[in-house]
């Protein structure tokens, strides 16, 4: 397991004095110095995931270093460490039970994949340990992360939008614009996030007059797809939805053009990346997702984020890093009102938990807060790969 540690800036003690200055909310400004704020990133590095766990790495620590370059969290620097789960769920796990037993975290991020959250949430609700899901977006992370039971879990929460809105807003805004008759649905069934978008996708079409003419699986580690997606093909559907992670997408949309198919693509978050997009290129122009992020978005809190990300990484962020960035800035506001000790971890976990649920901040992603089930409420954003490995928006749709 690889396991890198971030300390941007240095952490000064100030002693606090009686009348110091105070922060938005009263809080001496400074009633933190000294302390250190540790959170662990739980994300796919390599594996399956590794599209999309860099990006978010990138933007977490892109938030902390500016956090902490400008005095940390009323004085508490971050400490923030890098774990990856290889895109394994076993692995998941125990870096999780690593990170709050024995590490000590207040709090974590991750794990990138759906199918990784549903070892790591639980055990985070069982230890009443804050996890903040960055790009996990499959059916039952939140509130429900102990499904089949029915008890809210409490301390799960997640930045990322999930499928259960994305694809339907991705499918009813396409269909408003292009009335498409019949579709196809290739669907990775080995995976928790592809399954789980599969079954939206079964769930849906029907609202809006989409006959599905086939459900086609195939599994993940499959080197060759072209004898599911000429199956695909044969059928002349108007639209071939795609559930899977990764490159699939990409290998799946260059053969079907390959196949002569000059219909439409549409996915979930799967598509989400720059990586995706490049490696669709010319095949996978125009290929629909709704997205929680877009990087045409002029509002301050988005150009300030992208300018920044440029300058530091020298390219383009995507949905993920913007997520993952997000999730830092949820996390310095959550602190800031929950009046931590430092002296009793468990306690202070509980305050975390608690100021997580009232957050209101402006983020890349828009205006934020949680809804009462910790879930995203946000705008969406429905756009389209370009054919040069980037994105143009379609749709903006605001959600009540």
């Amino acid at each position: 397991m690889k396991r890198l540690h971030l300390v941007s800036g240095l952490a000064v003690a100030v002693l606090v004095a009686a009348c110091g200055a105070t922060s938005g909310g009263g809080t001496p400004s400074n009633s933190y110095a000294g302390k250190t704020i540790k959170i662990g990133a739980i994300l796919s590095i390599t594996g399956a995931g590794s599209v999309y766990g860099p990006q978010s790495w990138n933007g977490a620590a892109l938030a902390v270093k500016q956090i902490n370059s400008s005095g940390g969290i009323l004085g508490a620097q971050i400490a923030l460490t890098k774990n990856d789960d290889a895109s394994d769920k076993a692995q998941s796990t125990q870096l999780a039970q690593k990170l709050i037993q024995q590490e000590l975290d207040l709090a974590l991020l991750g794990p990138t994949l759906s199918n990784s959250a549903v070892g790591v949430h639980p055990l985070a609700e069982s230890l009443r340990t804050p996890i903040l899901a960055v790009s996990t977006t499959g059916i039952h992370i939140v509130p429900d992360c102990n499904f089949p039971a029915t008890t809210p879990c409490k301390y799960v929460f997640r930045d990322s939008l999930g499928e259960q809105t994305a694809i339907p807003d991705n499918i009813k805004s396409f269909a408003a614009d292009a009335s498409p008759k019949t579709g196809v649905l290739l669907v990775a069934q080995d995976d928790k996030f592809s399954s789980d978008g599969g079954k939206i996708v079964q769930d849906t079409v029907g609202q809006y007059n989409i006959n599905l003419l086939a459900t086609i699986k195939f599994n993940k580690a499959e080197a060759d797809l072209s004898p599911y997606v000429t199956q695909a093909v044969q059928k002349k559907p108007d639209v071939i939805f795609i559930t899977s992670l990764g490159g699939i997408p990409a290998k799946i949309m260059t053969e079907a053009r390959k196949q002569g198919f000059a219909g439409q693509f549409l996915g979930g978050n799967g598509f989400n990346t720059a990586t995706v997009s490049a490696q669709a290129a010319a095949a996978g122009k125009g290929a629909r997702s709704a997205s929680a992020w877009y990087i045409g978005n002029t509002f301050a809190s988005n150009k300030e984020f992208v300018d920044a990300y440029k300058a530091e990484y020298s390219k383009d962020p995507d949905q993920f890093g913007a997520q993952g960035y997000t999730a830092i800035k949820i996390l310095e506001n959550a602190a800031k009102r929950a009046n931590l000790t430092f002296t009793d971890l468990a306690g202070d976990r509980d305050k975390l938990q608690k100021a997580m649920e009232s957050v209101n901040i402006q983020t890349p992603l828009g205006p934020f807060q949680f809804t009462a089930d910790h879930d995203v409420k946000q705008t969406v954003w429905v756009i389209a790969m370009d054919g040069n490995g980037g994105f143009t928006l379609v749709h903006e749709i605001k959600q009540s």
